[in-house]
């Protein structure tokens, strides 16, 4: 940009014949004059290369402005999954029965194998060592988790497998997010065994099975709840609840005592004249631990067997919950022996 400036010439003094005090007067007059417009020349000229200045700049180029640095937003993370606990989950394997219908006597160990056969069909407990070909080596723990509880497997086609329900996942589904999670971890340290279990053989297949209520993250602690908790997992009402004709539990006879093979299970109801009515919890419990009635007589059959295959190992604190809740049912009148 060409920017012209014009400046106008001073203008001339102007001369007079007057007298001398006339041109004194004149003649300052015409100094301040000259003064004034020295002055006026000069603000005029600042004024103007301000001006000038000013336009200058507004006609440099303009740098934009640096962008302003984001923040960087903290990616979202999933909360890791808590490692299960394999010595609790033993001693859940123990309460449940030490998946016991999964131990394979020629091999030592929870190979699989056994053999279930009835109007249903044929199966056979599978191998829960950690081989890789034929154990669960390659099943995740998700996998597991939904095979214990729900006894559903998604296969690699996306089919859903479901397991005959003589495997007791209907009673394993109230069983806490921690307690599944430390008994898969407890079963992933089992040594491998090379064991491959034969195909099922069903008459049908089963109906798929969705537990009445989501199971608690952590197991109860208050004693009464704590021991209906383990009571289940322990299944005590696959003995002690007599049968309906189909098969299925009397629940109105719930842990009232009834026949099992060989032999006769007792009435575990406070009633006090068919039950337990009379025993205290101490007493229960004890007996729970090592065996011993009351009276001071040792159980036998196959109480005996679970004792010490499974009640035996049991807390004192769980020991006492199982009284608890055994005394806090209705006491069902039924003698078991004279029926």
């Amino acid at each position: 940009m060409i920017i012209k400036i014009i400046i106008h010439p001073t203008t001339q003094p102007i001369h007079s014949k007057s007298s001398p005090a006339k041109g004194y007067f004149m003649q300052q007059t015409q100094l301040s004059l000259d003064a004034t417009h020295r002055g006026m020349r000069f603000v005029v000229l600042f004024g103007l290369l301000l001006v000038v200045a000013l336009v200058i700049g507004a006609c440099q180029p303009v740098s934009p402005a640096a962008p302003v640095a984001e923040q960087a937003t903290p990616a979202a993370t999933e909360e890791p999954v808590e490692a299960g606990d394999p010595a609790n989950g033993e001693y859940i394997a123990n309460l449940t029965g030490g998946c016991g219908c999964h131990f394979n006597s020629d091999l030592g160990g929870l190979a699989g194998g056994r053999k279930f056969e009835g109007p249903f069909g044929v199966v056979y407990s599978a191998n829960l060592t950690s081989d890789e070909e034929t154990g669960i080596a390659g099943l995740s723990d998700e996998v597991l988790i939904s095979i214990l509880r729900t006894g559903q497997e998604v296969e690699e086609d996306g089919e859903i497998e479901v397991m005959h329900p003589i495997m007791p996942y209907m009673t394993f589904s109230v069983m806490s997010d921690k307690d599944v999670r430390d008994l898969v971890a407890y079963l992933r340290t089992l040594p491998p065994l090379s064991n491959a279990v034969p195909e099922r053989e069903l008459a049908s297949d089963p109906q798929p099975f969705t537990p009445a209520a989501a199971p608690p993250a952590e197991s109860p602690t208050e004693p009464v709840v704590r021991g209906e908790y383990l009571v289940t997992l322990a299944n005590c009402g696959g003995c002690h609840t007599p049968r309906n004709e189909d098969g299925s539990p009397n629940t109105d006879m719930l842990l009232a005592g009834g026949p099992i093979p060989d032999e006769i299970a007792a009435n575990i109801t406070p009633d006090e004249a068919t039950g337990i009515g009379r025993w205290s919890e101490e007493e229960i419990a004890n007996l729970l631990i090592t065996g011993i009635k009351p009276n001071g007589d040792e159980t036998a059959g196959a109480m005996a067997q679970q004792v010490r295959r499974r009640f035996s190992r049991l807390t004192e604190e769980d020991a006492l919950a199982i009284a608890a809740y055994l005394k806090s049912i209705p006491a069902v009148s039924n003698d078991p022996y004279s029926n």
